[in-house]
């Protein structure tokens, strides 16, 4: 069966003589037609096609002389040596002085170092643990997983939530 498969027409059903409206298509004799092309020499004077050809003034206006190439410090120090070179251009930028970053309230700084603080402790206590003539006490470990959990916990809660008079609420699916 051959066809372009719609329901509304024909097109689906065989033909009565058995015989397909259009020749198949040998593909793979396509194919080496096109690598026969793409590969052998031009015929013709000249292989582009005709409305690509430049008239005689367009013909005339192109300059293929390569245009002098100056080095840059030739160049730099031709125009430092220029007497109208205006002398502010000589300066470098310098930005000006950030300003300080906040300091933050002691609760929020408590809570980073118990976010920072307490996997610090926790990776040092594996890493060292063996280390030690006692071991890492169960207290120190607790106490370390309290603060990561505090410190998170705090964190989060301290975020700011969705402000009353901010009518845009994102996508809406």
């Amino acid at each position: 069966m051959t066809g372009d498969h719609d329901r509304d027409g024909g097109g689906d059903a065989p033909q009565a003589d058995g015989k397909d409206d259009r020749p198949e298509l040998d593909v793979d004799t396509a194919f080496a037609a096109l690598v026969a092309q793409f590969s052998a020499a031009p015929t013709a004077a000249h292989p582009w096609p005709a409305a690509e050809d430049l008239t005689e003034v367009e013909a005339r206006t192109i300059s293929v002389e390569p245009h002098p190439v100056t080095p840059p410090a030739a160049t730099v120090a031709a125009t430092v040596a220029d007497p109208g070179y205006p002398a502010e251009l000589d300066d470098h930028f310098v930005p000006p002085e950030p300003p300080p970053l906040p300091r933050g309230d002691a609760i929020s700084r408590l809570a980073w170092a118990g976010v920072i603080g307490g996997p610090l402790v926790l990776l040092l206590a594996a890493l060292l643990g063996g280390y030690l003539p006692f071991g890492v006490p169960t207290a120190v470990l607790l106490l370390a997983l309290a603060a990561f959990i505090g410190g998170f916990v705090t964190l989060v809660a301290r975020m700011p939530g969705e402000s009353p008079d901010d009518p845009d609420h994102g996508a809406v699916v």
